[in-house]
């Protein structure tokens, strides 16, 4: 527990630093607008960006665990599904307040992290990859064959947390918060440890590194956040069902994590909302929206290998820099 510290006043001061930077005062201000958007009564456009918010900290989640230690996992959709229908469960059927409900599906997201992390931790490199996923297959197929908590059909017909202005609202202070504590842990000496473990394994174990323990660690912590946007999308949709154990869920944190960028946590937000807008504005085309998404991921990804958030605000910055100049 004591890698988890850090010093709360250097990090107020660190974050002051940073608001009065560029990307300090551009990272706020869209922040602001961002806030705005409800104040226009668009309900379709609060709609997508409070599932854009949901996918942000999804792909978080899966940044800290393979950007920052190293560990890939195609198996993400678990954490999610786990933590959707166990909120859903205590929301539906034993009446439980939502925000207690969410805790509890997150809390079970962190135990089978364990369950899944134990034995595939044993793995590395494909082959975790590999390990995560069948897992992550085993639970569809179980909630799909099975008849417990609505069988095929789910759960359905959940109590909205609120309108669609205030349910945006309510998962923007989440995404805030877990954007905030995540980079918090990623800055920190757990952060140090991770990066080292995932920089070279051999050469932290060599150094007296539990590293099997601190992987461990790093799944639990990413569990519990992709457990919180599997929660928040089981409120905000008031329905689960099996589909959310599928792989193509697992592959929306990747894509959206490569979008922003790896290892920068918040290159989640980039990649998050630009994968909404864009699925969103392909929907029309039906089955040539697939064709097309992929060919723009697969553009994006050729040259942008880094993500486009940080190419992004460096071409940004230098023509405000031009302007000021001016």
């Amino acid at each position: 527990m004591m890698d988890l510290q850090f010093d709360f006043q250097s990090y107020v001061g660190r974050f002051r630093v940073w608001a009065l930077t560029f990307r300090g005062s551009i990272t706020l201000l869209s922040l602001v607008g961002l806030l705005f958007v409800p104040l226009s009564g668009n309900e379709y456009l609060t709609t997508v960006l409070v599932t854009a918010m949901i996918y942000t900290i999804f792909a978080a989640s899966w940044d800290l665990l393979a950007g920052f230690a190293g560990q890939v996992s195609f198996g993400h959709a678990a954490f999610f599904g786990i933590s959707g229908y166990f909120t859903a469960a205590f929301v539906k059927f034993a009446g439980a307040p939502w925000i207690f409900a969410l805790i509890v599906g997150a809390g079970y997201a962190v135990l089978f992290s364990l369950i899944i992390g134990i034995p595939c931790l044993r793995l590395r490199g494909p082959y975790l990859a590999l390990g995560t996923l069948a897992f992550s297959l085993i639970l569809w197929n179980l909630f799909l064959s099975g008849t417990w908590l609505g069988g095929t059909e789910g759960i359905s017909g959940l109590p909205s947390i609120g309108d669609i202005f205030g349910v945006f609202y309510i998962i923007a202070a989440f995404m805030v918060a877990s954007l905030i504590i995540m980079r918090a842990i990623v800055d920190s000496r757990l952060g140090t440890i991770l990066k080292a473990i995932r920089d070279d394994e051999t050469c932290a174990d060599a150094s007296g590194i539990n590293t099997t323990v601190y992987k461990l660690i790093a799944f639990m912590i990413s569990g519990f956040f992709a457990g919180i946007a599997g929660a928040l999308f089981v409120l905000h949709t008031t329905a689960v069902n099996p589909a959310v154990f599928q792989t193509l869920y697992s592959f929306y944190a990747i894509i959206m994590a490569a979008i922003g960028g790896l290892a920068t946590i918040y290159g989640s937000v980039i990649g998050g909302f630009l994968f909404t807008v864009l699925s969103e504005f392909l929907r029309p085309l039906a089955n040539a929206s697939l064709l097309i998404f992929a060919i723009i991921l697969i553009v994006i990804i050729r040259f942008a290998e880094h993500g486009i958030m940080n190419p992004f605000l460096e071409r940004l910055q230098d023509l405000w820099d031009l302007i000021r100049r001016k």
